[in-house]
């Protein structure tokens, strides 16, 4: 990963933060969260999390070294508690009727 004069990019440098963050991550949304705890700044694509932006450039979570096998299970789990908020929701609302 290192070029020839032994510094690291700022893309490479980004990689390896965002490698870190996801392997301790259950959810897209805990990712996203963690990711701007990290003073970055993630974009999305079709509501879902796709990568990040590196000043004008949008890298995504693959070409960052996520694994494709992990987003998927991140997105999983996210889909998941989605559906579990809105049936929460759902009773409230039945329950104030």
């Amino acid at each position: 990963m290192k070029k020839v004069r032994g510094v690291l990019s700022e893309k490479e440098k980004l990689s390896l933060l965002v490698k870190k963050v996801a392997k301790k991550c259950v959810s897209l949304e805990e990712l996203a969260t963690k990711l701007r705890e990290q003073q970055l700044k993630p974009y999305y694509r079709k509501e879902l999390l796709s990568g990040i932006w590196l000043g004008k450039r949008k890298l995504r979570l693959t070409t960052l070294g996520v694994d494709k096998s992990h987003l998927k299970a991140l997105t999983k789990e996210q889909k998941r508690l989605d559906s579990l908020r809105s049936k929460q929701q759902n009773l409230r609302r039945d329950r104030e009727r």
